[in-house]
Order: C-alpha cells, then sequence, then structure tokens
C-alpha cells in the first residue's frame, strides 16, 4: 500500500508541473480561451501521464497498483461513458428551455420530430425522428467521445488509473474520491482564475462551482473504474465530457445569466454522482456479505 507521502508527493509534482504550464500559456497567449492557449492547454491535459510515468519509475512498488489494462468490461462501461454525459446535457437544455432560461441554437424540438440546425452530427440536420435524432446524438457523442478521449488519458491515466486506487485504498471511498475530485479541480486553478469554464464568475467557479461538479463526477467516473478495472471508460466519459456534453450546453443561447446554466449543470452532476456512489455502496456491502 503507498504511504501518504507517496500520494501527497505524487499530488504535489501534478499539481506544481500543470500550474507552471497554465502560468506560461496564460502569459504567452493573453488570453485563456483563444485557440493559441487551447494548443497549450491540450499538452497540459498530457502532463498527467508523462508525471504519472516518471512517478512510477521512482516508485516500483505501486506499479501493481495501475488499473489501466483493457479487458472485456470496458465496452459495457463505455456505453455509459457515452450515455450519462449526453443525459446530463439534455437534462441541463430541457430545464433551461423549460424556464424559458434560453434556448438551443442547434435543435428545435416537437412532439413529433426534431430540427436539427447547427453542430457536427454524423447522421446530418433537418427534421429528424426521434428514433434517428437519437441515434445521431449517440453515434456522433461516442465518435467524439474516442478522439477527445486520446486527449483525456493524458489526465485519465493519472486520475482514475493511479490516484483514485491510491487513495480509496489508504481513505476509503467516498473520503478518497471526493479527495481526487477536489485534487482535479485544483489542477485547473490557473486557467479558471482567469476566465476559463467561468468567465463571468472565475473566483466563485475556480473554487466553489467547479470543485464540486468535478467531485460530484467523479464519483460516476470510480464507479466507471471499479466496473471495468480499467482507467479506459473515465477516459471516453472525459472525452463525451469535453466533447457532447460541452457542444450541447455551450451552443445554448441563455436569456439570463450563465450562472443558471452553470447552477442547472452542477445539480444534475450531483444527483448523477450520487447515484452512482449509491451503486458503490450497494456493491460494496453485497461483497461483504458474500464474504461474511
Amino acid at each position: 500500500m503507498a504511504t501518504k507521502k507517496q500520494i501527497y508527493s505524487y499530488i504535489l509534482i501534478l499539481l506544481i508541473v500543470s500550474w507552471t504550464v497554465q502560468i506560461v500559456a496564460i502569459i504567452i497567449t493573453g488570453d485563456i480561451n483563444s485557440d493559441a492557449a487551447r494548443i497549450w492547454l491540450a499538452g497540459t491535459m498530457l502532463t498527467p501521464l508523462v508525471v504519472t510515468i516518471f512517478f512510477l519509475n521512482r516508485n516500483k512498488n505501486l506499479k501493481q497498483h495501475l488499473l489501466w489494462k483493457p479487458n472485456s468490461k470496458i465496452f459495457i462501461t463505455s456505453f455509459f461513458a457515452v450515455l450519462i454525459p449526453i443525459m446530463i446535457a439534455f437534462g441541463v437544455l430541457i430545464i433551461i428551455q423549460k424556464f424559458n432560461y434560453g434556448q438551443s441554437d442547434w435543435f428545435v424540438f416537437s412532439n413529433s420530430e426534431v430540427n436539427v440546425t447547427g453542430g457536427p452530427f454524423f447522421l446530418g440536420k433537418g427534421n429528424q425522428s426521434w428514433l434517428i435524432f437519437a441515434l445521431n446524438i449517440f453515434i456522433t457523442g461516442a465518435a467524439f467521445a474516442l478522439l477527445n478521449a486520446f486527449v483525456a488519458t493524458g489526465e485519465e491515466f493519472a486520475w482514475r488509473g493511479l490516484l483514485q486506487p491510491l487513495l480509496t485504498d489508504k481513505f476509503g471511498l467516498v473520503k478518497g474520491v471526493t479527495i481526487l475530485g477536489f485534487v482535479w479541480s485544483m489542477w485547473h486553478l490557473p486557467v479558471l482564475l482567469n476566465g476559463y469554464n467561468y468567465p463571468d464568475t472565475p473566483v466563485v467557479g475556480g473554487f466553489i462551482l467547479f470543485p464540486i461538479r468535478l467531485i460530484a463526477i467523479s464519483f460516476f467516473y470510480a464507479w466507471l473504474t471499479q466496473k471495468s478495472k480499467s482507467f479506459i471508460p473515465a477516459a471516453i466519459a472525459h472525452g463525451a465530457g469535453n466533447g457532447i456534453q460541452e457542444g450541447v450546453v455551450s451552443n445554448i443561447k441563455m436569456n439570463v445569466s450563465q450562472i443558471h446554466e452553470n447552477l442547472i449543470t452542477i445539480t444534475l452532476t450531483v444527483v448523477v454522482g450520487l447515484i452512482f456512489l449509491a451503486l458503490m455502496n450497494r456493491k460494496q456491502k453485497s461483497t461483504r456479505i458474500n464474504n461474511a
């Protein structure tokens, strides 16, 4: 088992390397939301992979904890890795349109069909039956999730591949995943404070909103990782979050302050996190009973 010193050293290196790259990106580009900055951010997502490889070479006794191998269980978990971010995205959209907080730039809904007016959807645009629309969304979401997963692997190799088993072994499921989600959010801190994700409320976003969101979604990612014994489904979910979920939500034209969307997204994410925490707790209780 890893010592607390090893875990804390690992976390510290992850933060220092990431913060350094982000600060350099902010200084060089001058605008963290620019196209030039996106290249730097993609590079930042690869730093946890580099740090983890370096760390494991210095702490070879921890290699046994790494959850990385592909296996048959990743297929069913990867389905949920794509489905859940899609459900969150459309849950946010439905609530926003229901309360007239805004409307989608991509979709016009009716009882019998959906008019897809924008977006890079694989089955095209125009009027579609609900079945074709659902297939369109899932196929497109899966494709972009897999594409984005190549970059997200740089993060998830560290977060779910190594840090999750280290933290949950040392602190237990709830505390371990909560610490992981908080560390993951703080890893983004320099860009958040410079207007990334929360341009109107960077301090509240960086220290409150984003930590809550990432802690909550970490329980879903933890379930994917525990179920598959691999970080790969979490990387796909991360890719879906950055792809289809972000695409749908970011293309909602708000009639009110953006904080409304932020709070709705966080609320739905917390609900998802609690559901998957309950599933993991039930699994743990079942395992204890069977082993008694």
